[in-house]
């Protein structure tokens, strides 16, 4: 999808291997991109991602999630393709003051790569800026790839559901010493 309307400048980033993405803010035309992301994700990825078996988004969840009121979601497309997301970062706002909800959902196909973990320390970025002061992420426990993520984040427990941890990462000013 073109770059029409997006509300900031694109963020490079370069995986393992050297290939380059751009990571830029989601606009409501990335529906269709974003539903075929969530196509080319196996089932599994989804499950971990939603902690639920979706096969993606219906027009009005991607509206909440692309509302700038409601937050910052993120897609990551490769640096020569800007048409086609391999991947989506959600920084939403919650009902606690200062606490931003991390998600990301990364193609199968481009895992293992480093771009988690990117993603996670651009969003953290991104929360700072929308002036959230701690991160919380919902993930399933058997979500080893997110916890290896979230724990170079230094994401510490906050309790679990079933099967489900609440992880919370406080985001240091970078101003702090």
């Amino acid at each position: 999808m073109p770059d029409a309307g997006r509300r900031d400048a694109a963020h490079s980033i370069t995986l393992t291997d050297g290939t380059a993405t751009r990571t830029r803010e989601a606009v409501p035309v990335d529906l269709v991109p974003v539903q075929e992301l969530h196509r080319r994700c196996s089932p599994g990825s989804r499950a971990l991602r939603y902690n639920a078996g979706r096969s993606g988004l219906s027009p009005a969840e991607w509206r909440r999630l692309s509302s700038p009121e409601r937050g910052t979601t993120l897609v990551t497309t490769p640096a020569g393709r800007t048409d086609h997301i391999i991947a989506m970062t959600n920084v939403m706002r919650t009902d606690q003051q200062g606490v931003g909800e991390l998600a990301i959902l990364v193609e199968d196909a481009w895992q293992a790569r480093g771009l988690g973990t990117a993603l996670a320390a651009h969003a953290a970025i991104v929360a700072r800026r929308e002036g959230h002061h701690t991160l919380a992420a919902a993930v399933s426990a058997s979500n080893t790839p997110m916890l290896h993520v979230l724990e170079k984040l230094d994401a510490t427990p906050a309790h679990s559901t079933g099967s489900v941890l609440d992880l919370r990462i406080l985001l240091q000013d970078p101003a702090a010493p």
